[in-house]
């Protein structure tokens, strides 16, 4: 029975992922700001650890991680996930957003990591998977703020790997592509490929279980994103605009 931690699991990917992983029998603890959210998950999986922590906040997050192992043993997968979207006009910038963003998509990884991989690397094993986003490969309408964090943790992602891939620690970074959850919920434009929470956090598992570095889903849109992504500006601009209405 595997210890899986993780963040941001009051909603979205991360609740679904929680029902999953305990209806497989495995211990879970997960962090997440909504109390209430987290009641609801502690009842309906009794295998489940909650605590309620803002993961911008270094100190409580590190508490966090100490509390889980404590309860539930040494976390064997951090499943790095919590992450906000709010769409942005690039004709009318809030820096406050763009920072908000940052603190919670970005640094909220690195201030998971900071007591996670030092106990992983004492037992010289764990598994890290840093959720970011096909949206951090180029940049998309109305994601001006959420597409660089998403960047950020591939572009972080690949850094770690050099320090790690001696220690034991196996790290993957996820890039789902769009997903039906309370955030993206609020987007006017057509989202292709668009998948349920619970479709994507069958992908997650399912990905965890490979050596795949940069696994990314639903193949239908992400393939022909990555396609899109090396092309000139002129074209990639024309097509994801004649695609989005944008």
């Amino acid at each position: 029975m595997a210890h899986y931690f993780i963040t941001g699991v009051s909603s979205g990917i991360g609740r679904a992922l929680v029902t999953k992983l305990c209806r497989e029998q495995n211990n879970v603890s997960g962090v997440a700001r909504r109390a209430k959210r987290l009641e609801d998950l502690k009842t309906k999986n009794k295998s489940f650890y909650g605590m309620v922590c803002d993961v911008t906040e270094v100190s409580s997050l590190a508490d966090c991680v100490s509390s889980a192992e404590k309860r539930l043993g040494n976390i064997d997968i951090a499943i790095l996930n919590a992450g906000i979207y709010v769409p942005q006009d690039g004709k009318d910038i809030d820096p406050s957003v763009y920072a908000k963003h940052m603190d919670i998509n970005y640094m909220g990884v690195i201030n998971a990591l900071a007591p996670i991989i030092p106990s992983m690397i004492k037992r010289g094993t764990g598994h890290i998977a840093i959720i970011a986003s096909a949206a951090g490969w180029r940049g998309l309408p109305k994601a001006a703020a959420y597409g660089p964090t998403k960047a950020a943790l591939i572009s972080l992602s690949e850094s770690l790997y050099f320090d790690l891939k001696k220690t034991g620690i196996t790290l993957q970074v996820i890039c789902p592509g769009f997903v039906d959850t309370e955030a993206t919920s609020i987007n006017n434009f057509y989202m292709p490929g668009l998948m349920t929470a619970d479709a994507a956090a069958q992908e997650i598992v399912a990905a965890l279980k490979t050596n795949i570095f940069m696994p990314h889903f639903p193949k239908s849109f992400t393939a022909n994103l990555a396609l899109l992504s090396k092309m000139p500006h002129k074209l990639f601009f024309k097509i994801i605009g004649k695609t989005t209405a944008h």
